[in-house]
């Protein structure tokens, strides 16, 4: 695995690109090229992406004013609120164990703040609304309803009404200047980050770090602060993704033997953590290096999309701590 964390490293960061402009630094230039320090959610959306809970498109955009569907929303709140454990199966009809979304789901539906609608679905697909992430929202936290400067204006479903008033009333989100909610329209990314990152919590910073490194004496590891523990269970969720999610919808061969490597590396090092990595990272990125260009942003694409960028930021910061973005 030394050599997939090698590969990880340089395809995530030289390779797969994805992860570079997302964590560019704040202080010489914006992490996306549509969005800027004048935007109204700029440090909401930036404490997220910081924290590898959001990222953008392989173009390099954010897309402040698109939209989340509810598959990638449990993705993010699970991220937010650190929920990890799961249940049992799920009951929903229209979503099935192969999907990239199950485990997350699985998860949010653990921790007690979804749980689908009256026909039985989840609607992974369909883009959450306001008036739904309020729910969400009150749901996890359990809100008290304070006063509220001005009566909602505009239409509120009736099983949202106390929803909304909850998270209206302690300035979570706002109504414009109209009194208007605007609870039945869909939530923009913007909007979804500036609610969710009020609830961030900073992780501390870990103690009693385990070596790493591309060899002895590197002291890659030693300086990262991160444990073994949170290491392996690191390298865990990146092969399940890689695994269920990443392989299934990769169009070539040639991608797929590119990922395989990846997960042979990585449970190589688990099982062996003196594990020599160089030679088949070098021969890894020689295999990227052959591929059309077309493969390579899909490849970029799907790997980004199924993993938590902090994943894959753990696991350059343990072995590669010096690399400089």
């Amino acid at each position: 695995m030394k050599k997939t964390i090698r590969f990880l490293n340089l395809t995530m960061i030289i390779i797969l690109l994805c992860v570079q402009p997302v964590f560019a630094d704040e202080a010489s230039s914006p992490a996306f090229s549509d969005l800027d320090e004048a935007h109204w959610a700029y440090g909401s959306v930036i404490k997220l992406s910081q924290a590898g809970i959001i990222s953008g498109y392989p173009d390099g955009t954010f897309r402040p004013e698109g939209f989340i569907t509810r598959a990638e929303l449990v993705k993010i709140t699970n991220m937010v609120y650190s929920y990890t454990v799961t249940g049992d199966e799920l009951s929903f009809s229209d979503i099935s164990a192969s999907d990239w979304f199950y485990g997350n789901v699985l998860t949010a539906k653990a921790a007690g703040y979804i749980d689908g609608y009256p026909d039985g679905t989840f609607r992974p697909n369909d883009n959450i609304t306001r008036q739904e992430l309020c729910k969400i929202i009150d749901s996890i936290n359990s809100l008290v309803e304070l006063p509220l400067d001005s009566a909602i204006a505009d239409e509120v479903s009736p099983w949202a009404e106390g929803f909304v008033r909850r998270v209206v009333s302690n300035r979570i989100m706002t109504v414009d200047g109209n009194g208007n909610f605007r609870a039945v329209e869909k939530a923009t990314r913007a909007e979804v980050c500036d609610a969710l990152a009020k609830f961030l919590i900073e992780e501390p910073v870990v103690e009693e770090p385990v070596s790493g490194g591309s060899g002895a004496g590197s002291g890659s590891g030693s300086e990262s602060g991160i444990s073994e523990e949170v290491l392996y269970e690191t390298m865990d969720r990146v092969i399940d993704e890689l695994s269920m999610d990443v392989m299934k919808n990769l169009t070539t061969d040639a991608q797929k033997e590119i990922v395989d490597d990846i997960i042979y590396n990585m449970n190589a090092y688990q099982a062996d953590n003196t594990h020599d990595y160089e030679a088949a990272a070098e021969a890894a990125y020689n295999k990227y290096k052959k591929l059309s260009e077309d493969e390579r942003v899909e490849l970029k694409y799907e790997i980004q999309i199924r993993n938590a960028t902090k994943d894959l930021l753990i696991l350059q910061e343990f072995f590669f701590p010096d690399v400089e973005y």
